[in-house]
């Protein structure tokens, strides 16, 4: 959590209980308690608080005194803006991905627009899906066999989707069995990345919690620039495109024992499917 998040997310605290102990600072912002002292001494000196022995409490401010926090930039398009983007090749890549799923699992889906186009794909078979995206919720509602999951958070109307810590900790109760996610760009010297740091978080921790990491991306990823890391692309298990014609990065890939999977149209509009590194078996 950066040091803004951890400050608006302290003062909230105090807003809503009045106090707060420096040892639950450090626990709910799980930073050391040095840390969350020098959180506290700051705030205090900002006018946000007092503090008290072993903890802190609110002061009221009248609305010029208020603090300052900045407010985050959101950067990246809105999910509406995406799910109108591509949508034969998010399509075709879906329906791939329902090969790798079998009854009984328990699935994380993100946010993105292709996962979305997964999830309206998705046979209304027995699994489990947390999703940290409203759409996909909606989704789901509908089929009986899928339990759905909601990840709670902080609810984003451009994304329309839920972020933040609260998020990140509930994912760290389960064990899932496959990660669907996607990304904003990929490339060869900075991985797979996105848009704005909250969700590069919040997918750090979808891929710490999941067994099998598939990435679903259009060829509209690659070479892509974007503002926030999320991982090298040897942490993942396979990539689920619609071409990849970057000959030196697919071989990077499978050095990094990544399986490709392309899914390109033919003229009678069936779907053709190129695997590399290994088959195109289940996960």
């Amino acid at each position: 959590m950066l040091p803004v998040e951890r400050h608006r997310f302290i003062t909230e605290i105090l807003s809503q209980r009045g106090r707060v102990l420096v040892q639950e600072v450090a626990t709910l912002c799980q930073i050391s308690l040095e840390t969350a002292r020098r959180d506290l001494a700051l705030l205090e000196k900002r006018g946000a608080l007092l503090r008290s022995h072993g903890g802190a409490v609110f002061v009221e401010q009248h609305e010029s005194e208020k603090l300052y926090v900045p407010a985050q930039i959101e950067q990246g398009e809105s999910f509406r803006e995406r799910s109108n983007q591509a949508p034969d090749q998010k399509t075709r890549i879906a329906k791939r991905a329902l090969a790798l799923i079998n009854p009984g699992d328990c699935l994380l889906l993100d946010s993105s627009s292709t996962s979305w186009f997964l999830a309206r794909q998705l046979p209304d078979i027995q699994l489990v899906v947390l999703t940290n995206s409203l759409h996909i919720i909606q989704t789901l509602a509908a089929k009986a066999n899928v339990k759905t999951i909601g990840l709670g958070g902080e609810y984003s109307a451009k994304y329309e989707d839920f972020i933040g810590v609260l998020a990140e900790k509930i994912l760290k109760e389960f064990v899932i069995n496959k990660l669907f996610f996607s990304c904003h760009g990929i490339s060869h010297e900075g991985g797979i990345r996105e848009s704005n740091e909250h969700h590069a978080r919040l997918k750090q921790q979808m891929l710490l919690s999941s067994e099998h990491k598939i990435l679903l991306a259009d060829s509209s990823k690659f070479g892509r620039r974007s503002f926030a890391r999320i991982c090298h692309y040897r942490e993942i298990d396979t990539l689920i495109t619609d071409s990849l014609e970057d000959d030196e990065f697919r071989q990077e890939l499978a050095w990094s024992n990544v399986n490709v999977i392309e899914v390109a149209p033919v003229r009678n509009k069936q779907v053709s499917v190129k695997t590399h590194r290994g088959d195109s078996s289940p996960v």
